[in-house]
Formats: C-alpha cells, sequence, structure tokens
C-alpha cells in the first residue's frame, strides 16, 4: 500500500452510489492533502441515431454531465484542491486512459453507476476499471 496518495480520481455519474464515491473521496482526499480529480466520462460508445439526432443527444448528455459535475463542485469544501474534467466516449476506457496520463494514486468509484442493461450486456465500468487501471482502486457501496 502507497504511504500516501497525492493524485486521487473520483470516477462520477448521476448515481447514488456515484454521490457516495463522492464523499467518501473527499475524504481520502483530506487525509492525504491530495489533489482530486472528478471525471464524468458521458457514454456516447453507442449512439445510432441518425445524423440529424446526433447533435440534440450530444446537447442532451452534456447539460446533463455538466449538471452533475456542478452539483457536485458547489458541494466541494473549500481546503479541497481539485480539477474536473468531461469526457466523451466509453467510459471504462476513458477512466483507464485517464489515470494513466495524470498518473493517478488512486481511483474512487461505485459498484454500480447508471448503464445496469450495458452491464449486463459488456460487463461493469467498474469491474473493468479494476482489472485494468494502473493504481488502486477503491470501490464504494
Amino acid at each position: 500500500m502507497k504511504e500516501a496518495y497525492k493524485n486521487i480520481l473520483v470516477a462520477v455519474d448521476s448515481s447514488d452510489q456515484a454521490r457516495r464515491a463522492f464523499q467518501e473521496a473527499i475524504e481520502v482526499t483530506r487525509r492525504n492533502e491530495a489533489h482530486l480529480h472528478i471525471l464524468i466520462v458521458a457514454d456516447t460508445n453507442r449512439l445510432g441515431a441518425e445524423p440529424y439526432a446526433v447533435d440534440h443527444i450530444m446537447k442532451s448528455i452534456n447539460e446533463a454531465a455538466n449538471a452533475v459535475v456542478k452539483s457536485l463542485e458547489e458541494s466541494l469544501p473549500p481546503d479541497i484542491s481539485h480539477t474536473s474534467v468531461i469526457d466523451e466516449g466509453n467510459p471504462k476506457a476513458n477512466i483507464v486512459a485517464y489515470a494513466e496520463q495524470e498518473k493517478i494514486d488512486l481511483i474512487i468509484m461505485g459498484a454500480t453507476g447508471t448503464g445496469t442493461f450495458s452491464r449486463l450486456l459488456l460487463g461493469s465500468t467498474t469491474a473493468y476499471v479494476v482489472n485494468n487501471a494502473p493504481c488502486n482502486v477503491m470501490v464504494v457501496r
């Protein structure tokens, strides 16, 4: 186990478990005097709509992601140093890639998120991150 975590990533969506993971991330960040990275990945992996509808869908997805991040940032204590990122694509791959790129020491995420149906088809995002992350992963229930 690392002596201290300095770059902590919390991967969020609009689920209750992501909120609990966010609260845990605040405490771990504070204990370690670390920097918190808040990442939400808008899942655009399976957009199969007609081209004229894609723009509307993307706008809705981005508005929802912005609302989640804004809500979380408003609840952050002022002593927590943070960076917020809204990304698009495959959440599984993007979380792992972000952790590699930013040299994250610890990823914190909920056990399940909002993608229940896709989890049945493809396996959970959490399981993928646990198995592929370049660092420790804390799963919050």
